[in-house]
């Protein structure tokens, strides 16, 4: 049986939460409003043509937006951070000094040796998710021409991955660097006020407002509660977990890696207000992800139990990153959890909820 004490440290923005099932060792849980987070994940979330609709902001506001933005500047970003490619740049974030502003991410960026910043791009801190052995990525990194070819053939099932990687590797670490630098720049100064203007200090008083989790609640429980539809529990490899509130992507949920810290970018909620019964906003939700003949048929294999990825995909004869965008939908939606070591999904039992409850509410309101 697991037991947990939390204290308060001298820096206000952390609470340490020990685990004495794992006696020396205490996990560090850090909450933190940072603007360099956001200006990342409002790229990702722009650059994202499959799930456009799946976003809070709408995709008639993205595709304003992308109206509104210089093209060479979508350009830009399709090139150097295409699909999520900028979450891979989150470890950046954590290593920025705080406060982590958009200003102060963009120097660490300035300061940050271009092999480094080609292994944050490349995925070599996200160890959990490697389809290849660190080392190869490093070497590859490195200009290794049998590392590269052995790098991309473990990427050859996915091609977007493939051509991405084969693409950054052609660029010099120094012209990568140079052109992404420049890029993020353009980006924080024109298209991140226009997505949400004050949403540094929104995300500080969100991040404020939920660090009163840290010091009741075991760390694995943190996570569930402000990463919906998440169960994390930390590894021996791991002594930090890192919060970063997010805005532009909600509802999803970011995650990423560097060394022995996990990073999570769970959805801001300060700035909504408690549901009422006639608010559609919530049912049409629900209904949404359960009107579709493929995720209902998910929903039937989960009641027999968990599944990966792989198996999900066989039962509904889709394409992996097709069903991983179908179970995503249903884990916004509160029908689904996954086990982030293992990838593996299965129903959601405790909070799930109740379509017919819900309506009948909204009717009678």
């Amino acid at each position: 049986m697991r037991c947990y004490s939390s204290m308060t440290v001298e820096n206000p923005h952390q609470a340490r939460v020990v685990d004495v099932s794992r006696p020396g060792r205490a996990l560090a849980v850090e909450i933190d409003g940072a603007e360099a987070a956001e200006l990342l994940l409002s790229v990702a979330t722009m650059g994202s043509e499959e799930d456009r609709d799946t976003y809070e902001l709408g995709a008639a506001r993205i595709d304003e937006l992308r109206a509104s933005t210089p093209p060479e500047l979508l350009s830009a970003a399709g090139e150097l951070l295409p699909g999520k490619g900028a979450a891979q740049l989150l470890g950046l974030v954590y290593t920025t000094p705080r406060p982590r502003t958009g200003a102060a991410f963009l120097e660490h960026l300035e300061a940050t040796d271009p092999l480094e910043l080609r292994l944050h791009l490349l995925g070599y801190y996200t160890r959990s998710h490697h389809l290849a052995e660190p080392e190869t990525i490093r070497r590859a990194a490195e200009g290794d021409v049998a590392a590269r070819a052995e790098l991309l053939e473990a990427f050859s099932a996915y091609t977007d991955k493939c051509e991405t990687t084969a693409r950054l590797l052609d660029l010099a670490p120094d012209e990568a660097k140079r052109a992404l630098v420049d890029l993020l720049s353009d980006w924080h100064e024109h298209v991140l006020p226009r997505i949400a203007p004050d949403v540094a200090a929104l995300a500080e008083r969100d991040a404020r407002a939920k660090r009163e989790l840290v010091r009741s609640v075991p760390p694995e429980q943190v996570v569930e509660r402000l990463a919906p539809g998440i169960q994390w529990v930390p590894g021996s490899d791991v002594d930090r977990v890192v919060l970063f509130p997010a805005y532009s992507p909600r509802p999803w949920v970011y995650m990423s890696e560097y060394e022995r810290v996990k990073i999570f970018c769970p959805p801001i909620g300060l700035d909504r207000g408690e549901a009422t019964p006639d608010d559609p906003a919530e049912l049409v939700r629900l209904y949404k992800a359960l009107g579709d003949e493929s995720r209902l048929k998910l929903l039937k294999r989960l009641q027999s139990g968990p599944v990966t990825l792989a198996e999900a995909a066989q039962v509904v004869g889709l394409a992996k990153s097709t069903t991983h965008h179908h179970l995503a939908i249903l884990r916004q939606a509160g029908f689904v959890l996954i086990r982030e070591d293992d990838d593996t999904y299965s129903l959601r039992t405790d909070l799930r909820p109740e379509p017919g409850a819900l309506l009948g509410r909204y009717l009678d309101s």
